[in-house]
């Protein structure tokens, strides 16, 4: 007996039981249908999370790409939280897909055959920011105001990218100077350029491949960190370089 009460209770909060999962059902049913009355918004369906040993409602709309979000419920059915404003009201769904869209764009280029760079970390992000963190230390000042945005909006991603696309990525190279960093920065802007993928600022890493063993690198690395579009350009490019990389080292 007690080992079938072991085995029950350990299986109960791994995956939960038909019992509770029945009474976070009703209980999703039932705040959808007094908060959300008048609204196309269905539940997806209810899974349990054994991290935490609550059950999760997702909800979505069959009209909104933009509205996703979810209830929490504990196992004797008890609603913890309704995360409706901090995902969709906050406009941090629209973020996240116009990321999502900007991300796919420049994997374009990154992920092309003809890339011609060793990289095996790079990918884009558009930089935004609430409200009440602009002008926050470590902000970026270009970075859009989420709750700006428009719910459901169609946005041009290549003129989002202008405004405040950030690339991030890793170049591994048997010369590790500002000198060739400059070089890899202006062959990249005209790569970026050819696609069709803008980008505001890039945070790139120029370090030696790894040694023969696969698992170490040498510690000699040049490193940027907002380094802007318009400052790649030849003239006077690998002092800049330079400079930036000992503002990154600090």
């Amino acid at each position: 007996v007690i080992l079938i009460a072991c085995v029950g209770w350990f299986a109960n909060s791994i995956v939960g039981n038909p019992v509770s999962k029945a009474m976070a059902k009703s209980t999703a049913k039932k705040h959808l249908k007094a908060t959300y009355a008048g609204t196309d918004y269905y539940i997806e369906d209810v899974s349990y999370s054994f991290k935490d040993c609550n059950y999760y409602a997702h909800i979505k709309s069959s009209s909104s790409m933009d509205t996703e979000f979810s209830f929490a419920i504990n196992m004797a059915g008890k609603l913890l939280w309704d995360n409706y404003e901090g995902a969709v009201l906050s406009k941090q769904n629209t973020a996240d897909r116009l990321y999502m869209e900007y991300r796919k764009l420049v994997d374009t280029v990154l992920e092309s055959p003809m890339f011609p760079f060793n990289s095996d970390i790079g990918y884009g992000d558009l930089q935004f920011v609430e409200t009440a963190y602009v002008g926050a230390e470590g902000v970026p000042s270009y970075a859009i105001i989420t709750e700006e945005l428009e719910l459901d909006g169609f946005y041009d991603i290549a003129e989002l990218g202008r405004q405040a696309g950030l690339i991030v990525i890793y170049f591994y190279d048997e010369e590790v100077t500002a000198e060739r960093a400059a070089e890899i920065l202006l062959e990249f802007k005209e790569l970026m350029d050819a696609g069709g993928v803008p980008f505001y600022a890039i945070d790139m890493v120029l370090e030696y491949p790894r040694t023969e063993d696969g698992n170490t690198r040498p510690d000699t690395r040049v490193e940027v960190d907002g380094f802007l579009y318009e400052d790649i350009y030849e003239e006077g490019l690998a002092e800049r370089v330079r400079t930036a990389a000992a503002e990154a080292e600090k």
